[in-house]
């Protein structure tokens, strides 16, 4: 049971992580705010820093300052990557 609680709280952590990182790139960029594009970078970017603690499946003892990072890094530059990504198949190149 603790297992499981710590599990929850470590996704919940980078979740949170993620859409922190969201939040603090829509509030640098030069877009124009609306809550559509806020609230979808966030669940984008959340999903992308759990995606990170996956790592834990492969190397089991790693530290959680590891998974922060990694989860940081994936929630900055995976997000940036799939919008990319998206634009270059909706625009048919």
């Amino acid at each position: 049971m603790s297992d499981d609680l710590n599990l929850w709280k470590s996704l919940g952590v980078l979740a949170l992580l993620g859409v922190v990182i969201a939040i603090g790139k829509m509030l640098v960029s030069n877009e124009k705010f609306c809550w559509r594009l806020a609230v979808g970078r966030s669940i984008v970017s959340a999903g992308l820093a759990i995606a990170a603690g996956s790592i834990l499946a492969f190397i089991p003892g790693v530290s959680m300052l590891a998974v922060v990072g990694l989860a940081s890094a994936s929630a900055v530059l995976g997000e940036q990557f799939l919008e990319r990504l998206i634009q270059a198949k909706a625009s048919g190149s």
